[in-house]
């Protein structure tokens, strides 16, 4: 029993490699996995994305081998801005009963500012999304998706395995981890994430 879920876990944390990478990679479609992956993927985005609109302006999802998937959206709600934070009660993966799996939601408004900054680095990050050109594979950690709707209206997927903290990747996901924050009413300032975004815009540009 062990062994399964070593080689599961194995097989659902091996997307991406190693290295200090500045961009994300492309995303396999979800629809062409088989077996307990595939069965995993048709329930736990419907769950997870409950609320978000169809086609992400700005759409971020953790999902760590051995705790709880989370996620933020950015959505338009009465004609403001807001980023929508959603999370499981639990890992969805090891669940025992998955229909016991609860979702809880919340959301904050944001300023004009930071709705735009948002949307640039995410657009940014799509554009230098690219395919590895060496494949390192990994057993436990987290991966974190990024998500948003091209100008034809196709939603682009890129994505990245537990990075090291000290590169860019690595601060991009602390400063996503911010945004959900601040969907969920932590004590983080709009202005503090808005100079992280900057900061982050800086180095994807060069």
């Amino acid at each position: 029993m062990k062994q399964t879920i070593l080689i599961l876990t194995f097989v659902l944390t091996t997307f991406l490699c190693f290295g200090q990478k500045q961009h994300l990679e492309p995303v396999k479609d979800f629809k062409q996995y088989e077996g307990v992956l595939k069965e995993y993927y048709e329930n736990v985005f419907p769950l997870l994305y409950k609320g978000y609109s169809e086609k992400p302006i700005a759409r971020y999802t953790s999902m760590p081998s051995f705790s709880y998937e989370y996620s933020f959206s950015i959505e338009i709600i009465e004609d403001k801005n807001y980023v929508v934070s959603n999370r499981l009660s639990e890992s969805y993966w090891y669940a025992k009963n998955k229909k016991k799996v609860k979702l809880t939601s919340s959301k904050a408004e944001l300023s004009a500012d930071l709705y735009f900054k948002i949307i640039e680095l995410f657009r940014l990050l799509e554009e230098q999304t690219k395919k590895p050109e060496n494949d390192l594979m990994g057993v436990d950690g987290v991966i974190y998706y990024f998500a948003t709707t091209d100008q034809n209206g196709h939603v682009k997927i890129g994505e990245t395995w537990s990075p090291n903290e000290k590169a860019f990747l690595g601060n991009l996901i602390k400063v996503c981890d911010n945004i959900y924050s601040l969907g969920k009413g932590k004590d983080i300032y709009q202005t503090d994430v808005l100079k992280e975004i900057d900061k982050l815009l800086t180095d994807l540009k060069q």
